[in-house]
């Protein structure tokens, strides 16, 4: 099996990694009113590049296409009230990462729900074995994440994360 193949298997598997919502033992000390939740994602980027780098690893950079998938993905679970890597249309993340105009070589989604801060979503993702390991992913090299917030659902909070590296260009 050449490499190329192997690597794709590998982003397929990471993709189905992390089907359940984080839990996490982080308790916020004073849990923010919803309309005081919000996303800086060069902060989340920083966080993230902090982790990533007490493992050894390459910081990721921040990528539009990936941004504007997990956007999507946020606004579907938002809308719908739920927490899942499959779309309410039926699509998967690699679906959403190529819809986006992204070409992957490798792509990976972390989702989370309910969390009322940055912080404690990724203390969950990086609490649950699936998430963790797509954080932590060596082969990553850009990132996209959002937030999305409907104040008339259960959850009211919904986080996506998605990391990938691109494919090269056929010359």
């Amino acid at each position: 099996m050449s490499v190329r193949i192997l690597k794709v298997a590998f982003a397929v598997l990471a993709l189905t990694g992390c089907a359940e919502a984080p839990s996490s033992k982080f308790a916020p000390t004073a849990q923010l009113e919803l309309s005081r939740v919000t996303l800086e994602p060069e902060t989340a980027r920083v966080m993230i590049n902090r982790y990533r780098s007490t493992r050894g690893l390459r910081p990721l950079t921040m990528e539009t296409k990936l941004t504007a998938a997990a956007e999507r993905h946020s606004t579907d679970l938002a809308r719908a009230d739920r927490i899942s890597h499959t779309g309410t249309d039926g699509s998967n993340p690699w679906h959403r990462v190529k819809l986006s105009g992204y070409r992957p070589l490798l792509a990976a989604e972390n989702v989370g729900a309910g969390q009322r801060s940055f912080e404690e979503v990724l203390q969950g993702w990086k609490e649950s074995p699936g998430h963790d390991k797509n954080l932590l992913l060596a082969d990553a090299t850009h990132m996209g994440i959002a937030l999305k917030t409907n104040p008339d659902s259960s959850y009211q909070t919904f986080w996506t994360l998605v990391l990938g590296k691109p494919a090269r260009k056929v010359r």
